[in-house]
């Protein structure tokens, strides 16, 4: 067993989420007493005569939680069998990535319904599994997300375990509590009702006031989350690996992290640029960001081709009323916009002029990340003798907090091969 990270053991992971979910019925049901306590509580009567308060109350408690909803639901997705028959994404089109999904879920020995697979024009190499839990409510955006480039630059064994990751997010490794939000969401809601009916201050205190008890709630709710998110995305990159094994998920990760490497580099760079200075924090992070090349691409050809739009975007920044307006409207965010990119510019400094693991010279190309039987326990020896040294010069400490390091997910897998392998059909 490799000692180079302290990566949990598979059933320590799988016993703690189980306890989780056992211990979730209890607050469940608090949930429910909660509702039914504050409805007795609020003035109904009142609350009819006085619309303007009952939205006030909706908007503060419910609010920053529709508005997620929202802006997740407007986002550009196509679902699979929706796509044109010429669309292409790399080596992809509609019928081969059916097939890769419908084999997942058989591989995987999941329920026979249809979970809908959508395409997300997204740069990032990243996916994601959306079920909200309200049924059938929101049937139109459950379901797995796949972005663009992860076809662009992932083999079909490599999409597989991405796909594998999210359906264990989708089917197997969640909270229970998490799957009944209906009811955080209905608390904050009237617990916010009957603080503005018994509120005697006025203005922006009362607004605090009102503000404090659905956030403290929504905070409340989000604690065994925070806890438990860590493990549940070790164990979903364990269910990944069970559909074709722990070679394919390494190598997925590895280019994942070459992926980052490359940008957070071509960000230094082009934050460094002349036209740069003629784009604000924001302007300048979504000009990058969206010209960002599809597909397999060298640094020199990314930056060149981001160099040339940040470049396009300041010679046509016209200077007009709405956007005068707008500087005025926005100007205390934009300062905080660019304090935070010029930190992040100098830790993207620091970060390149530390030494990193040369995990390239265990590849038979350096240019293809092709980890096999003989290369990955190289590789895995490599972290094993600098176990201090990162693979990629990038934050390996995700700032979400809820991913674990590259490194830790890479170790994780190996250690637990032998319990992923008795999974594999």
């Amino acid at each position: 067993m490799s000692n180079s990270q302290s990566v949990p053991r598979r059933q320590d992971l799988i016993d703690r989420l189980q306890r989780a979910n056992k211990n979730a019925w209890p607050v469940i049901f608090a949930l429910i007493l909660s509702i039914a306590i504050f409805s007795a509580l609020i003035d109904w009567e009142r609350a009819s005569k006085e619309p303007l308060l009952s939205l006030i109350a909706i908007a503060v408690a419910a609010g920053p939680f529709a508005r997620d909803i929202l802006m997740f639901a407007v986002v550009k997705r196509k679902r699979v069998q929706d796509l044109k028959e010429h669309t292409r994404f790399g080596q992809y089109d509609k019928y081969l990535l059916q097939s890769l999904y419908k084999e997942t879920m058989t591989r995987l020995k999941l329920p026979d319904f249809e979970v809908p697979l959508f395409i997300v024009a997204d740069r990032s190499m990243n996916a994601a599994a959306m079920h909200l839990g309200f049924g059938s409510f929101f049937k139109s955006i459950n379901g797995i997300y796949l972005h663009r480039q992860v076809l662009h630059k992932l083999q079909p064994q490599e999409v597989q375990d991405i796909i594998g990751h999210e359906l264990g997010h989708y089917f197997k490794y969640y909270l229970v509590v998490d799957r009944f939000r209906i009811l955080t969401v209905t608390l904050a809601t009237l617990a916010a009702l009957w603080v503005i009916q018994i509120n005697r201050l006025d203005g922006f205190a009362a607004y605090m006031v009102i503000s404090l008890v659905p956030a403290t709630i929504w905070w409340i709710s989000g604690l065994p989350y925070a806890y438990h998110a860590t493990a549940i995305e070790y164990l979903c990159d364990d269910f990944g690996a069970q559909v074709n094994g722990i070679i394919p998920a390494v190598n997925g990760l590895m280019k994942i992290g070459a992926e980052a490497e490359l940008q957070t580099i071509v960000i230094q760079q082009a934050t460094m640029s002349k036209a740069a200075g003629n784009l604000n924090a924001s302007e300048l992070i979504e000009t990058i960001l969206n010209s960002m090349p599809y597909g397999t691409a060298t640094k020199e050809e990314i930056e060149t081709k981001v160099n040339a739009e940040i470049k396009k975007r300041a010679e046509n920044r016209d200077v007009t009323l709405g956007g005068f307006f707008n500087f005025l409207w926005n100007s205390e965010q934009e300062v905080d916009s660019e304090l935070m990119l010029e930190e992040q510019v100098k830790a993207i400094q620091r970060q390149q002029s530390k030494p990193r693991l040369d995990w390239e010279a265990l590849l038979l190309d350096a240019g293809n990340i092709d980890f096999d039987e003989e290369s990955l326990p190289m590789l895995i020896a490599m972290i094993d003798r600098d176990p201090t040294y990162p693979l990629f010069r990038i934050s390996e400490s995700q700032e979400d907090g809820v991913h674990p390091p590259i490194k830790s997910r890479i170790v994780y897998l190996w250690n637990n091969r032998a319990e992923i392998e008795k999974s594999l059909s």
